[in-house]
């Protein structure tokens, strides 16, 4: 039996096309291997930046604390400054009356003082005129 030479045509269509069918899946794995190295590539990459990324924000987050401490002892030495500047304030103010309370005696003692030629009148402001 001998085979036509159409059959023998046939054959070797389907031969190619078996051929180029199998060209074209080896080209597809081919590809797709060489996708599979560039995605994992890739993963690797983000990894790594994830990591640092972390990194980044820890930093960040210990750069927030020492500026929220540094806040808080700034407003403790404020309000301790404060209340020093209300204290001196009191201060200043019992002196001032206690230097009013000074000078109305001194001029009382003076107003009394048969040896004081004008009473009221201090050179320096405190103390009383000498006495001759």
């Amino acid at each position: 039996m001998r085979l036509s030479p159409i059959v023998w045509i046939i054959i070797a269509v389907v031969i190619l096309l078996a051929l180029v069918l199998l060209a074209v899946k080896l080209g597809s794995n081919k590809k797709a291997d060489r996708d599979r190295g560039k995605a994992g590539d890739i993963r690797q990459s983000a990894a790594s930046d994830e990591r640092s990324i972390q990194e980044h924000k820890a930093e960040a987050a210990e750069q927030e604390a020492g500026a929220r401490e540094a806040q808080a002892e700034a407003d403790r030495k404020a309000a301790t400054a404060d209340k020093l500047k209300l204290q001196a304030q009191e201060f200043s103010e019992r002196a001032a009356g206690k230097e009013t309370e000074q000078r109305d005696r001194l001029r009382a003692a003076d107003e009394i003082d048969p040896d004081v030629p004008d009473p009221g009148h201090h050179d320096d402001g405190v103390g009383t005129t000498h006495r001759p």
